[in-house]
């Protein structure tokens, strides 16, 4: 639609605006306040306000160009206080379509915020990728070596008095307690926290040495735990130097420790062996007893047979493994150690032996092995399992007898048990897709259990009912059955 007259010049009159705004040469004040008493002071009282539509509507094609010159001199920047104080953009300008509402818009129009940086999907701002790092301590991957020398302390290095004292004497009270937790929790972090309670300078090595000497006295799985708290150690309280002390401490110590554990000599050169693999030690402490340039003074002696038996087992360990990854699993997988499916391959292994052999301690003495008294409810469940697939007395008597001796030893608990009943219980219905007779030969199982005294009527109440039968048969006189399988 093309624009009117009266449009026309309003438009003008905004350009007009503009351009003086921009020029550099800006008219006095002085100079406009001596015609306060033209006849254009009306109009320009007008465009103070807002231009309403019937003010546009009205203006006649006479007085345009009266109209255009009066504007082009009432649109001054005032700087004085009063009633010429209000802003000019403000005050004078005169809003067309072509512009927006926002009179923001008016400047930068089109340009990308923050130089392209703001809001999400955005490349950022040119030359970000040139910017310093920023390391995120909230981010999963965050690795604190990434800080560059940056320390988190929870209190000053040098001020110890807020730490509690203590001595070798001390040892049993205060620091086994801790370890023997340890052994069933397996948490060094825990461990971590508690020692750094206490004020351990003076006794760093001797607590090394009898770190080791309490898992000499356990299982492997409790020695599998000490090599792992030695190891996470090394980056929060010991260091090399307070291992190789400890370490030589052990073996002096050796011959006294054989009265107790006579394989001393040997597990403590694996647990030198593990040491290396892990990075708490080098090879050089090994190397160090038979290279001459490297004896040190206050070393263990090594013409002793258990020191030289220590460091050679160490020595032939740590040269069958050049890459040092065998020595990770040093102490075996235990159960505590495996996965889940590892673990249940394990168990059926123990079941299927004791089938073959029919040696119930020896397969005592694997489950025991496994050390997974949590798990137990899944050796229950295989054995019934077990059991059933091979569906004769045979295998339902050794798995009773089996069961029996686990539970008067309290190596399985009744809880456990119960869970790996219910289990079997829950599936049994698709058992019987394999084994017709499933649900006969499991009641059958457990009425044994329950006539060798460790099963009470609780899990008997738990199986599936079975189809009605009669207790009584017609024409044999009335006489009740007795055998009802």
């Amino acid at each position: 639609m093309p624009l009117s007259e009266t449009n026309k010049a309003l438009s003008q009159s905004i350009e007009d605006l503009i351009a003086q705004l921009d020029s550099p040469n800006v008219i006095d004040s002085n100079q406009v306040m001596t015609n306060t008493n033209s006849p254009n002071q009306a109009n320009r009282k007008l465009l103070r306000g807002k231009r309403t539509t019937s003010l546009s509507l009205s203006t006649s094609n006479n007085n345009t160009n009266s109209n255009n010159t009066t504007q082009s001199n009432s649109f001054i920047r005032h700087n004085s206080n009063g009633a010429n104080s209000v802003p000019l953009l403000q005050k004078n300008i005169i809003t067309s379509k072509k512009y927006t509402k926002n009179l923001k818009s008016l400047n930068n129009r089109g340009l990308p915020k923050k130089n392209g940086g703001g809001g999400k999907h955005t490349w950022g701002t040119p030359g970000c990728e040139l910017a310093e790092y920023y390391i995120d301590t909230k981010d999963p991957n965050y690795d604190s070596e990434e800080a560059g020398g940056v320390v988190l302390t929870g209190h000053n290095q040098d001020d110890f008095s807020n730490l509690k004292e203590i001595d070798l004497d001390d040892l049993d009270q205060e620091i086994k307690p801790i370890i023997l937790e340890f052994f069933q929790n397996g948490d060094t972090i825990e461990v971590i926290d508690h020692l750094k309670v206490y004020q351990l300078n003076r006794i760093k090595s001797q607590l090394v040495a009898y770190f080791v000497q309490i898992a000499l006295e356990n299982n492997n799985t409790c020695k599998e735990l000490m090599s792992r708290l030695l190891r996470d150690l090394t980056l929060e309280i010991l260091n090399e130097f307070d291992y190789t002390l400890g370490f030589d401490l052990l073996l002096k110590n050796l011959k006294e420790i054989t009265l107790d554990n006579p394989d001393a000599a040997e597990k403590t050169g694996t647990f030198i062996a593990r040491a290396i693999a892990d990075r708490v030690l080098t090879r050089q402490y090994i190397e160090r007893f038979y290279d001459q340039q490297l004896y040190e003074e206050n070393m263990p002696d090594v013409n002793d047979h258990l020191v030289f038996k220590a460091v050679e087992s160490a020595r032939l360990l740590v040269n069958m493994n050049d890459h040092l990854n065998q020595l990770s699993h040093i102490w075996g997988n235990k159960g505590g150690f495996l996965a889940v499916t590892e673990l249940v391959d394990k168990i059926k292994e123990i079941i299927q032996e004791l089938y073959d052999s029919r040696d119930l301690d020896e397969a005592i003495r694997c489950l025991k092995e496994l050390n997974v008294p949590h798990f137990h409810h899944e050796l229950v469940f295989e054995a019934i399992d077990f059991a059933l697939q091979k569906a004769n007395d045979n295998a339902i008597d050794l798995i009773s007898d089996f069961f029996q001796r686990l539970c008067q030893s309290v190596i399985v608990t009744y809880d456990q048990f119960k869970i790996g009943v219910i289990r079997m219980i829950d599936i049994i219905q698709d058992v019987s897709l394999d084994v017709p007779n499933a649900n006969i030969l499991l009641e059958k199982m457990m009425n044994k259990c329950y006539a060798k005294g460790f099963v009470n009527e609780s899990i008997l109440d738990l199986l599936p009912n079975r189809s009605r039968k009669r207790f009584v048969s017609e024409g044999d006189g009335g006489r009740i059955k007795e055998d009802l399988y």
